[in-house]
């Protein structure tokens, strides 16, 4: 093995290892904040509709953020990020009051979207344009096992430690994801893509991949945070139950992950998109009509299964970007998806309180969802032409004679 071989294998190593211990922190934390926010703080759903405004104006900034910091590889500002985020998130126990809550959750969440936008691009950079979408779906089942494994232990610890405080989840977590920027860190020149990076791109041949990022933005907002304060505030699921439910959908995304990374690859972004667009309306209708709590539960974990397939949406925006404008696009399609990520959770939010109907906002999902379907039949047919899966690794004359043909 050539040592240009060694040093890959040795970035591959390094990025699963980091991102097993990102993920593992991150499911602590989320695992247990909302009802760390329904005990401690005693908040409502305004409140925290609120707080997920306010965590993702960070998000709405990320392609400004990422540029303002070009002169750094990849992975240097993806490890700042993590740093940033687990100094957060470690001293999130400590925010007894609503403001400095909110203040500590921006304050981690700069980190935490200058890691996600780096992070596909340098999955994709660490492939050299090979399979891109069973990577992502890898280390999409990577981050699975990881979330199994941080929900198993917090329900563990809950278990033999009833009494255990807040801090404790908070601290884990924290350290965790600060591990995770440490081996960051250390990652070598194949996660850096080649050539100078743009600073910002915003360009008309990408408004497609930019319209689907906002509607996505705004399925996951509506789901990911009303989807289980439902069933925390409204039918009173306690701690331990929600992390049983959030196991078996780790292990359920571990298991189904990379199949649906192999899926994209082999047959291209249209039809599975397309499938997830269907199956997001069924499972906001689900939650915006029925009222028992086991179809709930399965809803939930439909939901986070048909997550994965948002793959797609970046193996798109390989297929079809140009040279050294990988990153600023994934950075400005962030941007995008939080456009809507800013305004939903304060506008569903209130939309429950008002109307005392934790419903409503899952009716506006199917809304969503249907656009997103109708979206969907612009995407090419097809996976991508043999040999020219990533835009990255192409000359620019190959590139704008493929984009004419799409």
């Amino acid at each position: 093995m050539s040592d240009d071989a060694r040093a890959l294998r040795r970035d591959w190593n390094l990025f699963t290892a980091l991102t097993f211990l990102f993920s593992f922190g991150f499911a602590v934390y989320s695992g247990v904040f909302q009802n760390f926010l329904r005990d401690e703080l005693h908040a409502g759903p305004l409140q925290l509709g609120s707080l997920e405004s306010m965590r993702e104006i960070p998000g709405f900034l990320t392609a400004i953020m990422a540029g303002t910091l070009i002169a750094l590889a990849e992975s240097r500002v993806a490890g700042l990020g993590l740093l940033i985020t687990g100094i957060g998130i470690g001293a999130t126990g400590h925010m007894h009051s609503f403001a400095p809550l909110v203040a500590i959750t921006v304050f981690w969440s700069i980190g935490f979207h200058l890691y996600a936008s780096m992070s596909s691009a340098i999955t994709l950079t660490l492939a050299k344009g090979q399979e891109g979408g069973r990577h992502l779906g890898r280390m999409a089942a990577v981050g699975s096992v990881a979330t199994l494994a941080g929900l198993g232990i917090a329900w563990l610890i809950k278990q033999l430690f009833e009494a255990v405080p807040y801090n404790t989840f908070f601290y884990l977590a924290g350290a965790a994801i600060f591990a995770g920027g440490v081996l960051c860190m250390m990652l070598g020149h194949h996660s850096a893509s080649e050539g100078s990076r743009a600073r910002l791109i915003l360009r008309r041949e990408y408004g497609l991949f930019y319209l689907l990022t906002f509607l996505e933005g705004c399925r996951r907002q509506i789901f990911s945070i009303f989807a289980s304060f439902a069933l925390i505030l409204v039918y009173h699921v306690p701690l331990a139950h929600m992390l049983a439910l959030q196991l078996i959908n780790s292990i359920l995304i571990a298991v189904t992950a990379p199949y649906i990374g192999k899926l994209v690859d082999r047959k291209g972004e249209r039809g599975p998109l397309t499938f997830y667009s269907i199956g997001l309306i069924v499972v906001f209708l689900g939650y915006a009509t029925t009222k028992t709590v086991g179809a709930l539960y399965a809803l939930f974990l439909l939901d986070n299964i048909l997550f994965t397939f948002g793959v797609g949406f970046t193996t798109y925006l390989n297929r079809i970007v140009r040279k050294g404008e990988l990153t600023p696009c994934v950075a400005m399609g962030l941007t995008m998806n939080h456009v809507a990520a800013v305004t939903v959770p304060i506008g569903g939010a209130w939309l429950w309180q008002r109307f005392h109907n934790y419903q409503l906002p899952f009716w506006i999902g199917v809304a969503i969802a249907a656009v997103s379907l109708l979206a969907m039949r612009w995407l090419p047919t097809g996976p991508p032409p043999s040999g020219r899966v990533s835009g990255e690794e192409e000359e620019m004359e190959a590139v704008e004679e493929k984009l004419g043909r799409v």
